[in-house]
C-alpha cells in the first residue's frame, strides 16, 4: 500500500537549509527544526486528513515545587500514523521537555508540550529529509544549500572614522554605529572643518552604499544618503553663518526622523501587534504568541519602547525566559535566529502605506 507517486517524489527531497536552525549545548553546535515546520510538512505532504498524532505515554520524570519560577520535566512517547492507499504507516517516537512556570500548572502545561514536540519531530523524522532526517548526518547531504554571493561586508572589516585632520578619531564594528558617530562629528563641526571632515570621511560613507544596500531608514532612505544631506545642511548653514542648530530652520532642512541611527521614529500600529501575536513563537512554534519588541534594534529612550516595526512572536515561555536575560542580542544568538532579519521580513509582508501610526510623543 504505497504512497502517491507525488507524496514519494516530495519525501524524497533535501530539506531547504533556510529551516535548519541552531544552537549551543554542552559546547557543541546543534542543528535542529522547529516543531511548527515539521507540522507543516506533514500537512503539506500528506494531507490535513492525511496522518494523525497519538500520545501514546507522558510522565513527569521531575519537578522543583520549593522554588520560582516552578519547574518540571517530563518524558513522553508520540505514534505517528499516516494514510497510504488503504492502510496506514505507524511509526513512534519518544522525547523529552523542561518547563517553567509562575504557578505548578503552567510549567506542567510548558513541559508537556514540549516533549510532545519533541516526540513528534523524532517519529516524522523517519519519513525522511524533510521531517529533519538530513541533520542526523554530519555530512547534512541531505540538506539544500543555497548560492553563496561573495559579499562586500564582513563583521572583520571595520569602519573608521577621521578627524577633519585625518586622524583616526573612533573604529567601528557595526555601520549603524559608524553612522551615529559621523552624525555627532558633522554636528560638532566648526565651519572651517565641516568639508575637510567629509571629505576624509567620504570613502568610508561610500563603502556603506556598496557594501550595506539594506541599510536603510523605514523610509527607505540609506544612511549614507541621509548623511549627506545632513551635510549639505551643516554646510549650508555654515556659509550662511548661522548657528548648527536653532529655532529657525532654512529651507532645504534635514528631517530628523530619517535619522534612524541617532533620532528614530518609533512606529505605534496596533494592528502590526495583532498580526505578529497571530504567529507562531518564533522559538519553538507555539502558540498563542506575545508580540514582543526587540530592545536592542534601536537606540534606548526613557519610557519608550522600540518602533512596533521591531516586533516578533514569542509564546509566553520564551517572553518570559528572554526578559530574565541580561543580553537580549546573545540570547538570540544562542538560539541561532537573526531577530532583526525576521521583524522586517515580517513588517515587509503587511506593511501598507498608511498603516503606520507615529507616536510624537516618544520622540
Amino acid at each position: 500500500m504505497p504512497f502517491r507517486d507525488e507524496q514519494v517524489k516530495l519525501l524524497s527531497g533535501r530539506l531547504d537549509e533556510k529551516f535548519v536552525r541552531t544552537r549551543q549545548q554542552a559546547g557543541k553546535s546543534l542543528s535542529y527544526i522547529e516543531g511548527w515546520h515539521v507540522i507543516a510538512e506533514a500537512n503539506r505532504i500528506f494531507g490535513f486528513d492525511g496522518w494523525d498524532r497519538e500520545t501514546v505515554s507522558a510522565e513527569c520524570v521531575w519537578q522543583e515545587v520549593r522554588r520560582e519560577p516552578k519547574a518540571c520535566a517530563y518524558a513522553t512517547r508520540v505514534r505517528i500514523r499516516v494514510r497510504a492507499g488503504d492502510g496506514f504507516v505507524i511509526r513512534e517516537g519518544s522525547g523529552v521537555g523542561q518547563g517553567t512556570g509562575s504557578t505548578l500548572g503552567e510549567a506542567h502545561e510548558s513541559a508537556l508540550k514540549e516533549a510532545e514536540t519533541d516526540a513528534t519531530k523524532r517519529a516524522l523524522a523517519t519519513f525522511g529529509n524533510l521531517f529533519g532526517l538530513a541533520l542526523y548526518d554530519k555530512e547534512q547531504a541531505g540538506v539544500r544549500r543555497r548560492v553563496r554571493r561573495t559579499a562586500v561586508k564582513t563583521s572583520a572589516i571595520s569602519l573608521s572614522l577621521f578627524t577633519a585632520e585625518g586622524e583616526e578619531e573612533c573604529r567601528y564594528e557595526m555601520p549603524e554605529s559608524f553612522c551615529a558617530g559621523m552624525r555627532e562629528a558633522l554636528a560638532a563641526a566648526t565651519p572651517e572643518e565641516i568639508e575637510r571632515l567629509w571629505a576624509r570621511n567620504a570613502p568610508t560613507i561610500n563603502r556603506l552604499r556598496a557594501g550595506w544596500p539594506e541599510l536603510k531608514t523605514v523610509n527607505g532612505t540609506h544612511y549614507a544618503d541621509v548623511l549627506e544631506r545632513l551635510y549639505e545642511h551643516h554646510l549650508a548653514r555654515s556659509r550662511s553663518g548661522l548657528p548648527a542648530s536653532g529655532a529657525g530652520e532654512p529651507a532645504g532642512s534635514v528631517d530628523k526622523s530619517e535619522l534612524a541611527v541617532g533620532e528614530p521614529k518609533r512606529v505605534r500600529d496596533v494592528e502590526h501587534l495583532r498580526f505578529i501575536a497571530s504567529l507562531p513563537c518564533l522559538v519553538c512554534g507555539r502558540t498563542p504568541s506575545h508580540a514582543h519588541h526587540l530592545r536592542f534594534a534601536q537606540p534606548r529612550s526613557l519610557g519608550s519602547k522600540v518602533s512596533d516595526e521591531w516586533s516578533v512572536p514569542l509564546c509566553a515561555l520564551h517572553h518570559r525566559a528572554l526578559h530574565d536575560v541580561g543580553s537580549e542580542e546573545r540570547w538570540w544568538i544562542e538560539h541561532g535566529i537573526d531577530a532583526k532579519v525576521e521583524a522586517q521580513r515580517l513588517w515587509q509582508q503587511r506593511k501598507s502605506p498608511d498603516a503606520p501610526v507615529i507616536d510624537s510623543a516618544a520622540e
